[in-house]
């Protein structure tokens, strides 16, 4: 196991075998005792890997217990696990949706509850969940998706609120496209028919979000926006972190009317 100085800050940070979480283990690690969470082992000589399923309450329990055990607190939790449904919100079956949600919004559920009575205990800490732009801006055939981002930016609205009195900063970082494997492990909806109305809008959809992916920038960006973000005395509620393109439509949807903002983004995702 890596050793730490005493007076380093514990970190974990889930979904850390790869994409934005593990550019945020070996970004943190240079300054911090970072704890990398996910499914998938992970070997690195820069920060120790912690089995995790954040679907899995009795898993999250038992990888947070296990810094407390070592260390006896968690100064900051970065949340990085999740994944990305693409399909027509009518062809995808509830079930397929509850996954989502399980994943993406009850995962940090899960997490966020496992370490905030230790937080409470020490009266402090931060946590910086790791949303979307897609948590401000519906995507076209990404519907399930962007609802469990906006949940996440809802929810840490006011769950900030909540313990802020104990001296628990709560921030959600919505970042733009980041050159990750999201789109390897894209989930599709299994029961689409092969006549499906949605067919070509959604296969085009799905390109484009690839292609935006492939060619996307290093989520070491992101990783230094987190580390930024977690040196603040006081982090804000929400941060963005993205192209100048993607930062300019989150900003064209608060201030051009609705359907000018719908004309916008039917023009950029089906030109």
């Amino acid at each position: 196991m890596i050793t730490s100085s005493r007076n380093s800050e514990i970190v974990l940070v889930t979904g850390g075998s790869s994409g934005i979480g593990k550019a945020c283990c070996n970004q943190l690690s240079d300054s911090r005792t970072v704890y990398g969470a996910s499914r998938t082992e992970t070997q690195s000589d820069r920060w120790t890997y912690l089995k995790m399923d954040i679907t899995d309450e009795a898993s999250v329990r038992e990888a947070v217990n296990s810094i407390i055990l070592r260390h006896d607190r968690i100064d900051a939790v970065v949340h990085c696990a999740g994944s990305s449904l693409t399909g027509s919100a009518e062809e995808t079956t509830q079930a397929e949706a509850l996954q989502q949600f399980d994943t993406n919004y009850f995962g940090t559920v899960r997490v966020l509850r496992a370490v905030l009575p230790i937080m409470r205990r020490q009266g402090s800490g931060k946590l910086v969940v790791i949303g979307s732009i897609g948590g401000l801006i519906g995507l076209p055939f990404q519907a399930h998706y962007s609802a469990t981002k906006f949940a996440l930016d809802g929810m840490v609205e006011a769950f900030r609120q909540e313990v802020r009195p104990f001296n628990i900063y709560v921030s959600v970082l919505h970042p733009g496209n980041f050159k990750t494997a999201l789109n390897e492990h894209r989930i599709r909806p299994q029961n689409v028919a092969p006549d499906s109305p949605y067919k070509t809008a959604c296969e085009r959809a799905a390109k484009f979000y690839a292609d935006e992916e492939i060619d996307a920038r290093s989520p070491v960006i992101v990783a230094r926006k987190v580390e930024r973000i977690l040196n603040q005395k006081r982090p804000r509620v929400r941060y963005l972190v993205g192209t100048w393109l993607e930062l300019l439509g989150v900003l064209g949807k608060r201030i051009l009317p609705s359907a000018l903002f719908d004309l916008v983004v039917r023009l950029f995702y089906f030109p």
